[in-house]
C-alpha cells in the first residue's frame, strides 16, 4: 500500500467514500474514521478550524486508519504548505475556474524540481521516514469546480500535470447560475453542468467527485460514474440523526 491509499484506490478506478468535517471536533473526526470512511476533509474554508485543532483532527484520523485532507481557505502557496506540513494528504481547492489556477496549486503542493513547495520541518515529516521522497506522488490535488467558467474549463483544468480529482461544488455552482437553493439537483441547467464536469474529467482521464446528502444519493452518484464521493458532513449527520430520533420518540 502506498503513502496515500485513497489515491491508490482512485487511480485503480475504484470508488472512495469520505465525509466533510464542520464541527471543529477532532473527536467527531475520530468517530467517523472508526465508522469506516476512507478519507475525511477538514473544512478550513467554511468552518472555524484553526491550525491547532486541525492538526489534532489529522492525528485522530490517521490513528484510526483513514486519510486526512483539508479544504483550503485560500490558494496562497503558504496556506497550502501549512496544511500539507500539518499532515494533509490531499487538498480541495475551492473556486478553481481556470487551468492556470490549477497549475499554480499543483506546483505549490509539490517539492522541487516538480513544484515549488518549501521544505520545512512540519509534523508531516514524522508520518513516514521517506515522506519527502514519496509525498509528491501521493498527495491529491483536488480543484473544486464552482462556477460555469470552471465547468467549461473542466477538461483543461484536469489535463494539467499534477492535478488529480475534479470535485464539484454544487451549492456555489447553483448560486453562480442564479438557481435557488431548493432547486439544486432539480433544475436541468444544474444537472447539465454537473454532468459536464464529470464528462470533462473523464475526457482528461481523471476521476471526478461530488458531495451528496446521504447513502442513497451516493449510490446514484456511483452509478453516474463519480469515484470520490463526500457522503455529507459531521454536522449534517448529527442533525439528521437527532431529528430522526426525536421524531420517533415523540411519535
Amino acid at each position: 500500500m502506498g503513502l496515500n491509499p485513497v489515491r491508490d484506490k482512485l487511480m485503480r478506478g475504484e470508488v472512495s467514500l469520505g465525509c466533510w468535517l464542520n464541527l471543529v471536533s477532532p473527536m467527531a473526526a475520530e468517530v467517523l474514521a472508526v465508522a469506516g470512511f476512507d478519507w475525511l476533509v477538514v473544512d478550513a474554508e467554511h468552518s472555524q478550524w484553526d491550525m491547532d485543532s486541525l492538526t489534532h483532527a489529522f492525528r485522530a484520523i490517521e490513528a484510526r486508519g483513514a486519510v486526512p485532507m483539508a479544504r483550503a481557505w485560500s490558494h496562497d502557496p503558504t496556506v497550502l504548505a501549512r496544511l500539507l506540513d500539518a499532515g494533509a494528504m490531499g487538498i480541495v481547492l475551492p473556486h478553481t475556474s481556470t487551468p492556470e489556477q490549477a497549475e499554480a496549486a499543483a506546483k505549490a503542493m509539490r517539492f522541487p524540481p516538480r513544484g515549488e513547495r518549501s521544505a520545512g520541518s512540519g509534523r508531516a515529516t514524522l508520518t513516514h521516514p521517506d515522506y519527502r521522497k514519496l509525498i509528491d506522488d501521493a498527495v491529491l490535488v483536488i480543484p473544486q469546480i464552482e462556477d460555469m467558467q470552471g465547468v467549461e474549463n473542466t477538461e483543461a483544468i484536469m489535463s494539467v500535470a499534477g492535478v488529480d480529482v475534479a470535485f464539484i461544488g454544487p451549492n456555489d455552482l447553483a448560486t453562480s447560475m442564479g438557481i435557488p437553493v431548493d432547486r439544486q439537483w432539480k433544475d436541468p441547467r444544474h444537472l447539465d453542468a454537473i454532468a459536464k464536469v464529470l464528462e470533462g474529467a473523464k475526457r482528461a482521464g481523471k476521476p471526478a467527485g461530488v458531495p451528496v446528502a446521504d447513502g442513497a444519493a451516493a449510490r446514484k452518484a456511483i452509478e453516474q460514474g463519480f469515484l470520490f464521493i463526500d457522503t455529507g458532513s459531521d454536522m449534517r449527520k448529527l442533525r439528521s440523526a437527532a431529528v430522526r430520533e426525536l421524531e420517533i420518540a415523540r411519535g
